[in-house]
């Protein structure tokens, strides 16, 4: 019964793959997930921090199959002007399973009181499909025998920022899919990311902060997420998001000890997935480590 289940959440998810493929997780807290994005975020924070992440996300929560995403991430800066990272993500979906460890470059120029960083990606991607699932066809090869390997991935990313706003423009992956099937090749294509946002000072207290992220798959429409944020002593936050045709999200945060942020986010779905599963939701947990105890962190708010 299990397997009938897989299968037929595996049916779904490649027959809505036409309008928008699990070819990348989603991550509705990707303005806190940046690194994973964008390789230009490393070292952002400066030569006195090195930073610690990690995300989990449920993609379609109680569906059997349904994609289920942990990141996790380092990163700083050796120089006022280059930084190096280290991400990895581990991304579960019906018969594939699937791990991207990748190491990150960012070189910086200092604009004044803007900064631009580009950054290069490179690391690996291995991929396994089993074929512990019931289809209607058993002799279907891309599911009879399965299929595993590893290939190079390659990705480069643009970061503008100053204390204020950002601008981060990214692919990071190049390189598509190199497995035998092509059918799983279609899975695995570069993705293009443009987010941005910006700090209001309502008041003393209060900061408005409004994100967007725009991601397309080549050959797909474009999704977009506009978020709006709401920040209150630089230490609670609450959001709402509208992801295109998908999804509806609240948000809350806190930083705690001015070092350790944590936060979540609950998708309620209003797209046709919602008849099979009305929510997703995700977790967050962000680190700065000052090398400088003596030093006080600069608040940021991206």
């Amino acid at each position: 019964m299990k397997k009938i289940l897989l299968s037929l959440t595996a049916l779904l998810f490649l027959s809505i793959g036409n309008s928008f493929a699990q070819q990348v997780p989603h991550y509705t807290q990707y303005m806190y997930n940046m690194n994973i994005l964008n390789p230009a975020y490393a070292g952002s924070k400066g030569t006195d921090v090195i930073s610690f992440g990690t995300l989990y996300r449920n993609q379609w929560a109680g569906a059997d199959g349904a994609p289920k995403t942990l990141t996790a991430n380092i990163h700083a800066a050796f120089n006022p002007n280059n930084g190096v990272g280290l991400s990895f993500i581990n991304d579960n979906y019906t018969a594939i399973k699937q791990n991207v460890i990748t190491a990150d470059y960012s070189h910086t120029l200092h604009l004044g009181n803007a900064n631009l960083a580009f950054g290069l990606k490179a690391g690996i991607h291995s991929y396994n499909v089993n074929n512990d699932v019931y289809v209607r066809d058993p002799n279907d090869p891309f599911f009879l025998n399965g299929e595993k390997g590893t290939r190079l991935n390659l990705g480069a990313g643009l970061f503008y920022y100053t204390d204020k706003y950002y601008l981060s423009v990214s692919v990071p992956n190049f390189v598509g899919g190199h497995g035998s099937q092509n059918r799983y090749n279609t899975l695995d294509k570069p993705n293009l990311f443009v987010a941005g946002g910006y700090v209001f000072d309502l008041s003393k207290d209060f900061k408005l902060k409004p994100h967007f992220l725009l991601f397309n798959v080549i050959n797909q429409p474009i999704q977009t997420d506009i978020n709006l944020n709401m920040l209150y002593l630089n230490t609670f936050e609450l959001g709402i998001s509208y992801r295109t045709n998908d999804a509806v999200s609240g948000m809350a945060n806190v930083r705690l000890f001015k070092s350790l942020h944590v936060g979540m986010a609950y998708d309620v779905h209003i797209s046709d997935i919602s008849a099979y599963s009305p929510v997703s939701y995700e977790f967050f947990l962000n680190y700065d480590w000052s090398l400088n105890p003596k030093v006080m962190l600069s608040p940021r708010y991206f």
